[in-house]
C-alpha cells in the first residue's frame, strides 16, 4: 500500500484535539471531578506542588526556596517535590498565577493536557492513511478507558504522555533531516519528559529502537545527536543525582526476571483491554505488514517504526524498573497502539475493492469495536465521592494559629490539606495527618503499626499538641485505618474534651465527614508540631540548596 504523504493541516489537527477535549469534558462531568475533588493518593500532591510554586513566586520570590518549602510542609504536609521531578509543577505554578487554584480550573487544565496526544494520533494517521482514519483514531484514543481515567484523575501521566508523543514526532523530523533545530528540540522535550516524571526516562530508548528498526546507522555519526544527548543530560542528571534515593522509596518490587515477566504480561494485557483484542490483533497485523513493505516505502516505515519505538520503549522501561505494575504506566504507549490498530484496520480494509460500500461500513464497525471498552467504562463510571471537604475547609480556614487533625484515606487527607492550604495563604494554620500522628508506616504504606495502645494516650497526645479541630472522613461507613477507629473511640469518651460540631453526609457515595471541636480554646504547640519531624521527602529538599 503506497501512501501519498500530506502534511496535516493545522485546522484539522485542531478539530481532532477539540473532539478529544469534548470527550474529556464529558468524562469530568460524569465523574463529578470538578465538584468532588481528588480520589487518588497522588492527586493532592500534584496539585499542592503546583500551588506551592505559584505561592512561592507570588509571595516569597528571592527567598530560599527550600526553606520556604520546608516551612510550607510544616503547615500543610503534602508537598512532595523530590519524589516527583519539578517540571510539571513549574507549569502548574504559572497557571495558578493567572487562574485561581479551584477544582474547575485544575480539571480543565488536566483535560487540555490529557487530550494533547490525540493530535499526534491524528497527525500520524493523516499521513499514513487519510483524514477519516485520523479522526477515527483520535476519537478511539479519547474514549479508551485509560484516557478517560486520565481526564478525571489529576496526575502527571497526562502531560508526560503528551511530551513523549511530541518528542517522538520531533525525533522523526531529526531522523529524516538531522538539523540543529530538531536536535535541540528533541533534547529539550526529552529533558522535560524526564523532569515531569521518572517514567520519562523511556524517551532514551525511542532513538535506540528507531535506529535499530530503520537501520539508519548514519545517525550514530551525527555530532548533533551527541550534543543533544549531552544537553539533555546536563539538565536532568543533577536533579536525579540529588533525588534518586527519594524516588526509589516508591519502588514496590525488586528488579529481575520475575518482575520483568509479570510486568510485561500485565502491561500487554492492559493495552489489549483498552483497544480490545481485536485492536491488539490489528496493531500486530499493521506492524508485520508495514515491516514487510518497509523497503518499498522507507519514509512510511520511518513514521511507523517511530510509533512502534514509543510502544517498545514504554514496555521496556516498565518491565525493567520495579516501581509498580499499574495500568496508567502504559499511558505513553497507548497513542502508539491506537495508531497501529487503526492503521491495521485501514490495511485490512484496503483488500476490498474501493468502489464497494463494505470498506466504509467495516471500518466504522472496527472503530466502534475498539471504542466499546471506553464507552462501557464511561457509562459505568461511578462519580467521585463528594466528602464535603470544601464546606469543612470554608468553616475551618484559619484566621489565627489553629491546629487541625485530618483522618481518612490518603486521598482524603491530601485533599483536605490542599484545600486548607489554598484558604490559608498566610500560613496561619497547621494540619497534622492522623496517619502520621497515630501510626507508623513507610511511604508506600506497606508497613503499618499503631503508636498508642489505649484511648487515654491518644487524647493525651491531642491535648499536648493543642489540637483545636479533628476531621474524620468515613467513606462507605468504614474507618480508613485501625488508628481511625482508635481515635473515634477516644473522642467518644466523656472526658475527651471534644464535641461533634459538624456532620456532613457524602454525596454520590455513602459515607460521612465529621468535625470535632475542642471544648476549651487552645493554641497549637508550634514547637511540638515542628519537632514531630519531616519525612525524607521533605528533609531531602534542604539538601538541594
Amino acid at each position: 500500500m503506497q501512501a501519498v504523504f500530506q502534511k496535516p493541516s493545522f485546522r484539522f489537527l485542531c478539530l481532532a484535539y477539540l473532539c478529544a477535549v469534548l470527550v474529556g469534558a464529558l468524562a469530568v462531568f460524569a465523574a463529578k471531578s470538578y465538584l468532588s475533588g481528588f480520589s487518588g493518593a497522588d492527586e493532592p500532591s500534584h496539585f499542592l506542588n503546583g500551588y506551592f510554586v505559584a505561592d512561592y513566586i507570588a509571595r516569597h520570590f528571592g527567598s530560599n526556596p527550600m526553606g520556604a518549602a520546608t516551612d510550607f510542609y510544616v503547615h500543610y504536609p503534602k508537598i512532595s517535590i523530590g519524589h516527583w521531578p519539578p517540571a510539571y509543577y513549574g507549569i502548574l505554578g504559572l497557571v495558578f498565577l493567572v487562574l485561581p487554584p479551584t477544582l474547575p480550573v485544575i480539571f480543565a487544565v488536566n483535560v487540555l493536557f490529557a487530550a494533547l496526544p490525540a493530535i499526534g494520533v491524528a497527525a500520524a494517521l493523516s499521513m499514513l492513511a487519510d483524514r477519516r482514519a485520523a479522526l477515527a483514531g483520535a476519537l478511539v484514543y479519547a474514549v479508551t478507558p485509560l484516557v478517560l481515567e486520565g481526564y478525571v484523575m489529576f496526575m502527571a501521566d497526562q502531560p508526560l504522555t503528551a511530551c513523549l508523543v511530541a518528542a517522538t514526532a520531533v525525533w522523526i523530523a531529526f531522523s529524516v533531516r538531522p538539523g540543529w533545530g530538531s536536535a535541540l528540540a528533541f533534547a529539550l522535550l526529552a529533558a522535560t519528559a524526564v523532569l515531569i516524571k521518572g517514567n520519562g526516562w523511556l524517551v532514551v530508548f525511542i532513538p535506540v529502537f528507531h535506529i535499530l528498526l530503520t537501520a539508519n546507522w548514519k545517525l550514530l555519526l551525527s555530532v548533533r545527536l551527541y550534543v543533544a544527548a549531552a544537553l539533555a543530560a546536563a539538565i536532568v542528571v543533577p536533579w536525579y543525582m540529588l533525588t534518586a534515593k527519594i524516588a526509589a522509596d516508591g519502588f514496590n518490587y525488586q528488579a529481575g526476571l520475575p518482575y520483568a515477566t509479570k510486568a510485561l504480561l500485565y502491561n500487554l494485557q492492559a493495552l489489549g483491554r483498552n483497544v480490545t483484542p481485536v485492536g491488539g490483533l490489528l496493531a500486530l497485523y499493521a506492524i508485520v505488514a508495514e515491516f514487510r513493505a518497509r523497503r518499498l516505502d522507507p519514509w512510511r516505515w520511518t513514521i511507523v517504526s517511530a510509533v512502534l519505538s514509543l510502544l517498545l520503549a514504554t514496555l521496556l522501561l516498565q518491565s525493567l524498573v520495579p516501581v509498580d505494575i499499574v495500568e496508567r504506566y502504559m499511558a505513553p504507549a497507548l497513542p502508539a497502539v491506537v495508531v497501529l490498530a487503526v492503521l491495521g484496520a485501514v490495511r485490512l480494509l484496503a483488500h476490498w475493492r474501493a468502489n464497494a460500500p463494505a470498506p466504509a461500513l467495516a471500518g466504522a464497525a472496527l472503530a466502534v469495536v475498539m471504542a466499546v471498552p471506553g464507552i462501557v467504562h464511561l457509562v459505568q463510571r461511578v462519580p467521585k465521592a463528594d466528602t464535603g471537604i470544601a464546606a469543612v475547609t470554608d468553616r475551618l480556614a484559619a484566621a489565627k494559629p489553629v491546629l487541625t487533625v485530618i483522618d481518612g484515606s490518603a486521598s482524603t487527607e491530601g485533599w483536605f490539606i490542599a484545600d486548607m492550604a489554598v484558604h490559608d495563604s498566610a500560613l496561619r494554620g497547621y494540619v497534622v495527618r492522623a496517619s502520621k500522628l497515630l501510626a507508623d508506616s513507610n511511604f508506600m504504606g506497606t508497613t503499618y503499626s499503631l503508636k498508642y495502645h489505649d484511648t487515654a494516650d491518644v487524647l493525651a497526645e491531642l491535648h499536648r499538641l493543642g489540637v483545636q479541630h479533628i476531621v474524620i472522613v468515613r467513606e462507605g461507613g468504614k474507618d480508613a485505618y485501625p488508628h481511625s477507629a482508635q481515635m473515634r473511640a477516644a473522642l467518644a469518651r466523656a472526658d475527651s474534651g471534644f464535641r461533634l460540631g459538624q456532620s456532613l453526609p457524602h454525596q454520590y457515595r455513602s459515607g460521612v465527614t465529621e468535625v470535632y471541636d475542642a471544648i476549651d480554646p487552645s493554641r497549637p504547640d508550634v514547637a511540638a508540631v515542628r519537632n514531630m519531624g519531616l519525612p525524607a521527602k521533605a528533609t531531602a529538599l534542604t539538601k538541594l540548596q
